[in-house]
């Protein structure tokens, strides 16, 4: 049976995929679980142009109920126009690019949607979609499977669970389980892991744990990557409170990298700005370097400068260093692109850094970092200091471009 892929448009699914960020990659296994609920990935796509105009074509398959044959003519025509030589025969290439963003926006929409109403039905119900043709048999074992909506089940078994799955999830309250001739809910299954190794044939292979019946990198729940898990007020303002509420993903660095441990020191190519005394000023002197916002590609991440929004940020006691944004964000030392999840929502961000030293006096320097998350420059930190070892804890994650 065909599946219906233009019923599956409503807004939390739109929002979910709007909210991504391009993210070159040249397999499949670059990014993993969760970190794809930030990241628009093609596998083998290494220009943001190309992923920009896939997330395009998928944009509208998800917002207006564009069928598989539709996105085909934009894939032919985008594979045309950019010369891309993809791995994959198109058919199979084409299903699983198009079933994959559509059915994890949909599922994550619908997260969010029972996150909403958790309080007057607080149970869900794990259904399997009779229109897989091939189904598999863990699959059909959870259909029916009714749980709590807190029960840490859903946090590996929301679906999807793997290429292909289309699994969804129920919300229920008191009276629909009595109808179902319960008055608890279930029990969940012990999960039982089981150790693979993927991307064999490509560029960076790993060995995962996954729970069996789930197919490796679908063991997440992508609505609670994006979107986080809804806490009560007082518990969320705990979690305010926190000041590492924000744990990194990727642990590696610099030495993994491959690269030096002290950054170059490049000699200020513009003047120093004054100290300024008022945000106001701030804002005239941004608008006065990039205007009201500019364009920038560091590293083939695309970054907008908001004077506006950045100004907001910025104390003015350390506006000296502005001027050198601009040097910053053309010319990096190093781009890195960091996954954070918080450890009370487990909500997933995606943020770039970009990173260069300048030395301003004779044994006297300053590290620049920038933080940019969604495509906007929401950060920006001046280090003056005569020890440049401060920096190393912000050169983490992937690294997606370094200055030779």
């Amino acid at each position: 049976m065909p599946a219906k892929y233009g019923s599956l448009a409503f807004q939390e699914a739109i929002d979910f995929f709007r909210d991504k960020v391009r993210v070159p990659t040249a397999a499949w296994t670059d990014i993993w679980e969760g970190q794809h609920a930030r990241a628009f990935t093609i596998a083998g796509a290494m220009k943001d142009d190309i992923l920009l105009d896939f997330q395009t074509a998928l944009d509208k398959s998800i917002a207006d109920g564009g069928s598989l044959r539709d996105f085909r003519k934009d894939f032919d025509s985008i594979v045309d126009k950019h010369g891309w030589g993809y791995n994959g025969g198109r058919d199979w290439r084409t299903r699983v690019i198009y079933e994959t963003n559509l059915y994890q926006a949909h599922n994550s929409g619908r997260y969010t949607q029972m996150q909403k109403v958790k309080r007057s039905r607080p149970y869900w119900r794990y259904r399997h979609n009779d229109a897989v043709e091939h189904p598999r048999p863990e699959h059909l074992a959870w259909d029916g499977l009714i749980l709590s909506a807190e029960d840490p089940f859903w946090d590996t078994h929301f679906p999807a669970n793997g290429w292909g799955c289309k699994c969804f999830v129920q919300s229920l309250n008191e009276r629909d389980i009595n109808k179902l001739g319960k008055t608890i809910p279930d029990k969940a299954p012990a999960i039982k892991y089981e150790e693979k190794t993927v991307g064999i044939r490509g560029p960076s292979p790993r060995k995962v744990k996954v729970p069996q019946g789930i197919d490796p990198g679908f063991a997440y729940n992508p609505g609670k990557a994006a979107f986080g898990e809804a806490l009560s007020d007082d518990v969320m303002a705990e979690w305010k409170k926190t000041k590492n509420a924000w744990q990194p993903l990727n642990t590696a660095g610099w030495a993994e990298a491959g690269r030096p441990k002290q950054i170059p020191l490049n000699a200020t190519p513009v003047k120093l700005a004054a100290r300024l005394k008022t945000k106001a000023e701030v804002l005239e002197l941004l608008q006065k370097q990039q205007g009201d916002q500019k364009l920038y590609s560091p590293g083939g991440i695309p970054v907008t400068v908001r004077s506006k929004q950045l100004a907001s940020h910025i104390d003015p006691n350390r506006s000296e260093y502005l001027p050198l944004i601009d040097d910053l964000l053309t010319n990096p030392y190093e781009v890195w692109l960091s996954f954070e999840k918080h450890k009370g929502t487990g909500k997933i961000n995606l943020r770039a850094r970009f990173i260069k030293g300048y030395e301003f006096k004779k044994g006297k320097f300053v590290l620049l970092v920038a933080n940019a998350r969604k495509g906007q420059l929401e950060g920006f930190t001046f280090i003056p200091t005569s020890d440049n070892k401060y920096i190393q804890n912000q050169r983490l994650g992937e690294l997606v471009y370094g200055d030779e």
